[in-house]
Parts: C-alpha cells; structure tokens; sequence
C-alpha cells in the first residue's frame, strides 16, 4: 500500500487532517507521564494501558525507535465538547480512527504497524466497570480498539502539533472552554517502510 493511502483512510475514518512525521522525531519526556499520576488524571492506574501499566517513556523511546516513520492524526472539536459527557463519544472515535489505521496498514504489508490514541482507554468502554486485565478476570473487553494513549507513554503531543503547525491549546479540568479558541484530540499510527 502506499503510505499516502493511510492518510487518505484516516481522513475517510473520521480524521480532520492527517500529516506524516518521521518517527525519530517524536519527542517522549519522563515528566509528561508524571502529569497523569492523580489528580491529574482519575484513570491513573485504573486501565491496562495507563501508566504505570503501560510502557515508560525509556521503553516507549527504544519502541518508537523501532519505527521509521508516523502518520499523526487529530479530530478537531468544540471546546465545550471536551468539558461535556460528549467527550467520550469524541475519545472513542479516536480509538477507532486508531484501531482502523493499525489494521488497515498491518493488512496492507506494514506489519509492524502500531497506533496510540488520546486520553484513557477506562471511561471510553469500560466506564464504571473495573479494567478486566487488571483485576485478572480475563482478558480485555475491547481488545481491537483499547490502546494506550500518546501521553500515557510520554509523547509530546504539543511538540507534535506545533511542529506540524497545528493550533493547540492546554487545557485543564478548570479551563474555561468559552476562552479557548480550538481543541482537538489526536493519535498516531507507527509503522516502517
């Protein structure tokens, strides 16, 4: 498959805008995965693919080196959206652009391929329920879309997006969304040529 076919199938999924990186540019800090230990964020510890059950950002470095290039994907929304009991809709179609680009590239002779979405994979499928892996009851209830996310495995997001020129704004569980101009949530397909 030629790689601009993926970009294509992001957009086809759902994706905004769709932009290829190289891999080795993607920055992964120590201090990104510190941000998600509570109370900045309530899944911390509660999913298979939170921290600290995920990866760290030195594994997450050797394993990003394993890959030449990336398609960085967003889905831009509404401020207001994120701060509404909408955001998991929003969250769950970023896991399945995610899973859909993973299985379109693998299928596709890109074998190693690999996607990473946005925010805890928990609240998205799982809601109250507690993580299966976890709680060693079986196995995940959504084994083709739950993934970890960019930020659980330390991946600058915001370096991402403003390298690529994307506008991108902080935003906490106190921002007010009428103040903030843009918002988006992305993800990322690893893959080698």
């Amino acid at each position: 498959m030629n790689r601009e076919l993926l970009r294509e199938e992001a957009l086809r999924y759902g994706a905004t805008a769709a932009v290829f990186i190289k891999a080795p540019s993607i920055s992964v800090e120590d201090e990104l995965v510190e941000m998600c230990r509570a109370p900045g964020c309530t899944g911390y510890g509660k999913s298979a693919n939170c921290p600290p059950h995920v990866m760290g950002p030195r594994e997450a470095k050797s394993f990003i080196a394993g890959f030449e290039e990336a398609l960085f994907f967003k889905l831009d929304v509404e401020p207001v959206l994120l701060f509404s009991d909408e955001r998991f809709r929003i969250f769950e179609l970023i896991f399945r652009i995610a899973a859909g680009l993973e299985i379109k590239a693998r299928s596709s002779g890109f074998k190693k391929a690999r996607a990473l979405a946005a925010g805890s994979c928990k609240p998205v499928f799982c809601n109250d329920e507690p993580c299966d892996v976890l709680s060693g009851s079986g196995e995940c209830r959504h084994p083709s879309l739950a993934r970890p996310s960019m930020e659980a495995l330390g991946i600058n997001v915001f370096k991402l997006a403003h390298g690529v020129g994307w506008p991108i704004h902080r935003m906490t569980k106190v921002s007010n969304p009428g103040e903030i101009s843009s918002a988006m949530v992305a993800g990322i397909l690893l893959f080698s040529i």
